[in-house]
């Protein structure tokens, strides 16, 4: 929301030059300075404001951007005056004088941008924007020693220059007012750095800080929160070497302690509710989303309707005050934290100092620090659970999210023996975590394709990319629709306007199209209701939700399957893995079901039998085929034959408990007699192992719809072994031989077979390849 103008600026008459300057060509701008003064004070400053960009916006050839910048600085700017300098506010070196070799003309030319550099401050006294982002010569240690200017700088991007910062870098005035601050990719210690300059002393008015590839441990970056504390409202942490450790300390230091969390839409959404005051060090606190009668109706049309506004009962209050955590409404755009953003919303605010907008870079003024809103973990080692976690205990404050895999950590002890290196990554049962309920201010999200797709990203050593292709579309898939039935789609979160699904493979068997292709379908499902309730409420169509308007698809590059076929087999013995003779093997190989006769998988690494001395010593064939043929009557091995009901009292250890607390619960068993929900059946056949009856949490949505009763405690353990198969080699062996087909083509077919008719989804999609 924009600072309402005072009383002079709001009668102030606008001279019409003011109004059509914005729209003349910048090929004309030089000839209308040179008019009258009038057209001067217009279009010089909009000549001078950003020269870099400018001059290759008028067409200069990148060959002779060194020379330009040699006239530029040694011709111009000498003869103009200090008034003219000072129009400058922006030096753009982004990209600029640099050949696609990285090298120069000659060695002359090169000096002529870090000779210059040093006294930048100083010709351009009104510079506040400098990005150097990837430029190969430039060494901003020289700005450290500039000393004092007219004009701090505000917005700094030192992204992946070659050279270390001192450590006392950000002490001078220069840097006082940055609002935007990237550091990434740079050498140098950021630990030494926060504590000697890289803090709030020297860089009060800092909002926007990125931080990728520095190498930061949990323990550096739990400093820096600390430090900045709830300042930041964007931080980027990607590609550095953090786990989940450092989460709770991000959600404790920089995200707002007033919730977002409450019963208001409990009508639409459902609502989160806490029976006990208990949790785990692994899951955070023991919430439960409590369903209403329609917030899991798709076609209930109040779910795309926003908040209604904010109302006082006290006359003069037009704002909430700073304990009325009033979540935005999902109408007004997402505020933009890119570098070329906030340089066009800065260099905007220079020319038309009359609509200054304090909001897109600050805080709204009554609310002080409100903490981060914007948060990026790409290319880290975090766990799906502990994503998980940090998402449910950050009070609904992320309006942007990004995490683009993380590891899927099943809680089984020997599950990956006989496959070494085995890495199962994907958001695995996460889609209830991203509803209004819980992401309530959520807007926009980048996270790993599973999360719609249901197919994990999976490697081993090895292990051939297609054999893995084939394996996590195949036997995994299949477990994961059984255990988490729910993925995320359109209407999980309709305050979300733009998604980007990452690490999609290139090819796929089908399972990945259909998934893909599915949420497309969706997606124009959504936007063809979001239109009937416009109409139907045409009155209020203003405070209708906009639903889904963008997706991004990343792909990863594509691979060759006959040059894996020929590595795979000279690396992978599959015949020594599956023989029984071996001895490795038959300690732990186990048989897989993938569902398709009737049975279940056996998911737990020594099969149940009717008593416990035969769980511990019977083989792998003969439990198998016990539990083949289990189709009626009770469980007989514990916990069923200590227990009559469907629930066995569990005790948790303060050194596992959220709260410190030690504490016992009721933990939903079942009943022990095979009943309609596969996963189900093979969750009580897994409870079965004393290894798997722990790591205790709260029933989601998704194991709900798998049919666990609402509002019940399971093992995790029990239910988290089914997904991915004990006996990995055997079901390697077994991934078949479907062929690929490209995704990118499917989903291009996909849309042009849709354009046109009704079904066609009117958003903008992106299909993206990587370099990864």
């Amino acid at each position: 929301m924009e600072v309402l103008p005072s009383y002079e600026q709001a009668v102030a008459g606008l001279d019409w030059l003011d109004l059509v300057a914005p729209y003349i060509p910048i090929a004309d701008w030089s000839h209308c300075c040179l008019v009258d003064k009038r057209f001067w004070r217009q279009f010089a400053p909009r000549l001078w404001q950003d020269p870099l960009v400018t001059v290759r916006l008028l067409g200069i050839h990148p060959n002779d951007e060194l020379a330009w910048y040699r006239r530029f600085i040694n011709k111009h700017v000498k003869s103009a005056r200090l008034e003219t300098r000072s129009y400058v506010r922006s030096l753009d070196f982004r990209e600029f004088a640099v050949r696609a070799s990285g090298l120069y003309s000659s060695d002359a030319s090169e000096r002529v941008i870090s000779e210059s550099f040093k006294s930048l401050p100083h010709i351009f006294p009104g510079l506040i924007c400098l990005l150097l982002d990837g430029h190969p010569e430039l060494d901003p240690g020289s700005l450290a020693t500039a000393g004092s200017a007219s004009q701090p700088l505000q917005l700094l991007d030192l992204a992946r220059c070659r050279h270390e910062l001192s450590t006392k870098f950000f002490t001078p005035d220069l840097f006082r007012d940055l609002v935007f601050l990237n550091i990434s990719f740079i050498p140098g210690s950021v630990k030494s750095a926060t504590q000697t300059s890289l803090n709030p002393t020297y860089l009060p008015e800092l909002r926007v800080l990125r931080v990728q590839g520095r190498e930061m441990d949990n323990a550096t970056a739990s400093l820096l929160v600390q430090t900045f504390r709830r300042q930041l409202w964007s931080l980027d942490l990607s590609y550095n070497k953090l786990g989940d450790e450092v989460l709770d300390e991000i959600v404790e230091h920089s995200v707002s302690h007033f919730n977002f969390h409450n019963d208001s839409q409990f009508k639409k959404e459902g609502k989160l509710v806490l029976p006990k005051e208990i949790g785990s060090r692994k899951h955070g606190p023991f919430e439960f989303i409590e369903e209403s009668e329609n917030s899991c109706d798709p076609q209930f049309l109040l779910r795309y309707f926003a908040d209604a506004p904010f109302y006082s009962a006290r006359a003069g209050q037009a704002e909430p005050q700073e304990w009325q955590a009033i979540r935005p409404d999902g109408l007004s755009a997402i505020r933009r934290d890119d570098a070329n953003t906030i340089k066009r919303l800065l260099l905007d605010e220079a020319m038309s100092p009359l609509t200054r907008n304090y909001d897109a870079f600050h805080e709204p003024r009554h609310l002080g620090h409100s903490g981060l809103t914007h948060l990026y973990l790409n290319g880290n080692k975090f766990t799906a659970t502990g994503i998980g976690r940090l998402l449910k205990t950050s009070r609904g404050r992320l309006e942007h999210f990004e995490c683009d895999s993380c590891l899927y950590n099943s809680s089984h002890p020997r599950i990956s023996r006989n496959l070494k290196g085995l890495r199962v990554s994907g958001f695995l049962g996460s889609a209830p975590l991203f509803r209004p309920v819980i992401s309530s201010a959520l807007r926009s999200l980048r996270a790993h394709h599973s999360l719609v797709t249901q197919v994990p990203s999976l490697s081993a050593e090895g292990l051939s990319r297609t054999t893995a292709a084939r394996l996590a579309e195949g036997q995994l898939y299949k477990n994961i629709q059984r255990a988490y039935p729910l993925a995320l789609v359109p209407d999980t979160n309709p305050r979300i306007t733009s998604l980007t699904l990452t690490n999609i493979p290139a090819q796929s068997t089908g399972p990945i199209i259909e998934r893909l292709v599915n949420f497309l379908q969706l997606a124009s499902s959504q936007q063809k209701i979001i239109r009937d309730a416009k109409a139907v409420f045409s009155g209020r169509s203003s405070s209708v939700l906009s639903g889904l308007a963008h997706i991004r698809l990343e792909l990863e590059p594509g691979f060759s399957e006959s040059k894996d076929a020929i590595s795979a087999s000279d690396e992978v013995d599959f015949d020594r893995l599956l023989d029984p003779a071996d001895e490795d093997f038959a300690h732990d190989a186990l048989s897989f079901f993938d569902g398709d006769d009737g049975s279940f998988g056996v998911t737990s690494r020594s099969t149940a039998a009717t008593r416990p001395s035969q769980w511990k010593s019977s083989n792998s064939a003969a439990n198998t085929k016990e539990y083949a043929h289990w189709t009626s009557g009770r469980l007989e091995s514990p916990p069923y034959a200590d227990v009559d009901s469907e629930y066995m009292t569990q005790h948790v250890d303060a050194a596992d408990s959220w709260t410190g607390n030690v504490y016992r619960v009721p933990v939903w068993i079942g009943p022990g007699i095979i009943g309609p929900h596969a996963a189900v059946n093979e969750y009580m056949w897994n409870v079965q192992d004393p290894d798997l009856r722990k790591d205790i949490g709260p029933a989601t949505p998704t194991h709900v719809a798998a049919g666990v009763p609402p509002l019940s405690y399971i093992f995790y353990a029990a239910w988290d072994a089914m997904v991915i198969p004990k006996n990995m080699a055997q079901a390697a062996k077994s991934a078949g031989s479907e062929p690929f087909k490209d995704v990118a083509i499917a989903i291009k077919e996909y849309r042009l077979g849709t354009r046109g008719t009704e079904h066609h989804w009117d958003g903008k999609l992106e299909l993206v390849r990587t370099s990864r």
